[in-house]
Parts: C-alpha cells; sequence; structure tokens
C-alpha cells in the first residue's frame, strides 16, 4: 500500500520513502555485498555494480521501490565517486564513516571488514530499536488505560458525585484527584501534544544535546544509555579500523571529527583538548563519559602494559556483540524502572480515584449515589 501511493509521488519525493524503506534491507545489502567481494576477491567496483544492479533488478521487478535508492548510488558511482560516498545520502552517518574509512584503507581486506562492520552496526541499532520499543510497550500501554480512567471519573463519574456532595466536603486527596481527573478530561489535547512533544524531543536530544548534563542522562538507566553504549562500540570499531590504517590517535580523532554529529563532536572534542595536555595519557583523552566503566578499565589496564593500540583493536572486533548483549540488560532494568513508575500512577490516580469516589458516597448519606 505505501509503496502503491509512493509511486504517485514526484521522484524526488518518492527517493524519500525509498531511503525509509532500504532501511529495512540496508543489513542484508551489506552482508550479501561481503560475501561476493569475499567470495570474487575483488576490491574494485565490480562487484559492487553487479550486487546494486541484482538488487535494482529484484526490487523492480517486485514492484519495490527501494530500486530508486539501488539506482541512484550506481548512477552516482558511474560518475566517478567512491562507494561509500554514493551510499552516504541514504544511511545513518555512522555507517558511513565505517565504509568511508574501509575505502581509504590499504589493507587488502579493508572493504570486507568494513561491510562486516556496517553490518554489524545495523544489526545492533535493530536490536536496540525492537528491544527499546519492547521496553516500552507495557508501560506505555498502563498509562494510556490510566489517562483512560482519569477522563472517565473526570467527565463522568466525579460531576455526578459533585451532585451528591460539593467539593469543599470532600478529603484532600479528593480535592486533588478531582482536579487531575478533570484537566485529564478538558485538556486531552493539550497532554496528548505534550506527550508528542516530549517523543520528539527524546530523538532529537539523541544527536544535538550535548554537554554535562547529558553526560549525566547517558550514565543513568534510561533510554539514552542504551544510544550512549551503541555509539561508543562504534567510536572503538571506528578507531580500530583507523589504527590498523596507521594513523595516530591524534589523527584517528581529527578524521572522525569530519562525520560526528553534534553529540559525538563534543566528545572528541573534549579527547582532543585533553590529549594536547597530556599525550602520554591516551586513556585519560579517551575517558569522557562516552564508554562504560568496564571498557574503561579493559583500555586502562592494557594502557598500562604499552598494549593500549592493540587494546582498541581487540575491542573493535568483538565490541559491537557486547553491546547487542549490554543493551538487552540495560534494557531490563529501564523496562521495570518504567513499569514501576507506570504502576504507581496509576494505584495513585487511576484506584485513587475509585477510592475516592466511595468513600465520598458513604459519608453522604445518599444510597443512591453508592451506584456511581
Amino acid at each position: 500500500m505505501i509503496t502503491t501511493f509512493a509511486k504517485m509521488l514526484p521522484v524526488r519525493q518518492q527517493l524519500v520513502v525509498a531511503r525509509w524503506r532500504f532501511q529495512k534491507v540496508r543489513e542484508d545489502f551489506y552482508r550479501e555485498t561481503r560475501l561476493d567481494i569475499a567470495a570474487k576477491g575483488l576490491r574494485n567496483t565490480e562487484t559492487l555494480f553487479d550486487r546494486l544492479e541484482t538488487y535494482e533488478k529484484r526490487s523492480r521487478s517486485r514492484g519495490k521501490i527501494e530500486w530508486r535508492v539501488f539506482a541512484r548510488i550506481r548512477e552516482t558511482m558511474q560518475r566517478g565517486e567512491s562507494f561509500s560516498l554514493a551510499i552516504k545520502p541514504f544511511i545513518p552517518g555512522d555507517e558511513y564513516a565505517l565504509l568511508d574509512i574501509a575505502d581509504e584503507s590499504s589493507r587488502e581486506d579493508a572493504v570486507v571488514r568494513g561491510f562486516e562492520l556496517a553490518e554489524m552496526a545495523a544489526k545492533a541499532k535493530r536490536v536496540l530499536s525492537s528491544t527499546t520499543s519492547v521496553q516500552m510497550a507495557y508501560p506505555a500501554l498502563l498509562l494510556v488505560y490510566m489517562y483512560a480512567y482519569c477522563m472517565l471519573f473526570g467527565g463522568v463519574i466525579f460531576p455526578q458525585v459533585l451532585d451528591v456532595r460539593p467539593l469543599a466536603e470532600w478529603p484532600d486527596l479528593g480535592r486533588f484527584l478531582y482536579h487531575v481527573d478533570t484537566f485529564c478530561y478538558e485538556y486531552w489535547w493539550l497532554t496528548l501534544t505534550a506527550v508528542i512533544g516530549l517523543v520528539l524531543a527524546y530523538f532529537s536530544s539523541l544527536k544535538r544535546w550535548t554537554g554535562p548534563l547529558r553526560d549525566k542522562f547517558d550514565r543513568m538507566p534510561l533510554l539514552w544509555r542504551n544510544r550512549r553504549d551503541l555509539r561508543a562500540a562504534l567510536l572503538i570499531v571506528s578507531l580500530a579500523g583507523l589504527f590498523d590504517s596507521n594513523l595516530t590517535l591524534r589523527a584517528a580523532l581529527d578524521r572522525l571529527l569530519k562525520t560526528a554529529d553534534p553529540w559525538l563532536r563534543w566528545h572528541l572534542k573534549i579527547m582532543n583538548r585533553r590529549l594536547t595536555a597530556r599525550s602520554d595519557e591516551p586513556m585519560r583523552a579517551l575517558d569522557t563519559g562516552i564508554f562504560s566503566v568496564t571498557i574503561v578499565d579493559t583500555i586502562t589496564d592494557a594502557a598500562g602494559r604499552d598494549q593500549f593500540e592493540a587494546a582498541i583493536k581487540s575491542l573493535g572486533r568483538e565490541s559491537l556483540d557486547r553491546v547487542v548483549e549490554a543493551v538487552k540488560r540495560n534494557a531490563r532494568m529501564t523496562h521495570f524502572l518504567l513499569l514501576g513508575f507506570a504502576a504507581a500512577l496509576f494505584l495513585t490516580l487511576g484506584i485513587g480515584s475509585y477510592v475516592v469516589t466511595g468513600a465520598v458516597n458513604l459519608t453522604s448519606g445518599n444510597p443512591a449515589a453508592s451506584s456511581y
């Protein structure tokens, strides 16, 4: 249905929809392209052209709009651009950085490794996205149910109870819940707007919010920490690739600054300043809060043995797998925190409104009121 509607749009808008759809299949594309390059032993663009044409024809024959993305990448490469630059508009910036580093590397297996890391990054993001959705689902459902309960009392039940007993004679908790439930009923549109605004603010903050306060939120068992752990793993992977190209830590940080978003740029600039002040303490430079305590300890111990770069390369081979497991563990903790918060609100506002209604009816002396 989405594809059918998209075909009626101008080409520019079709490409926007195709980019969104491509996000779902890019992990498979990375994997199949990596396997092709590894099997044919080619580093040039011939294998990439074959893979792009295969995906383009397959998607087009099946009526999938993603064919426009593959066609655009192929056309850009035919104009002489590198693959990483051609695919850049259609993938996240950190995945582009991994492919770009692989393009610039002189190692024979760099391209295969670049696609492998991009595939691992896409998989980690998919796990993070699905895990976050699961951890939010039940608390969100409970909050929606609670809000509907508040609207029921604020719009239907409490007005009838007022006919039995004036608000001034209600207990303090009852008056408080009356005002809360009435607000929920009368200003539901304001609440909905606030919720949508908070959701948009959260997603906007992931890449744009920087500073010491954001660093504190990244350390808490909230939604930001999972994202931080993933970005930290991608940073280690990128550093490992740059070290394989014989770049120093300073040169690697300068290279990463070119493609970093505001959040990562804030951390990289702090690393650069610390490295300028104490070039003999690389781990102190990296310890800006972006890495978990476990990773910091591992690199610190290796640096003490003069094996700093070796430790980064070792972590780069396994950090994404580690972070997937860490995200799953953190998700359970975040889930229970959110669930506890939602349950507390439901007990206070939802069940509390019911209890207050019964208490007011019992003290009113009017038997008919007990039916409410």
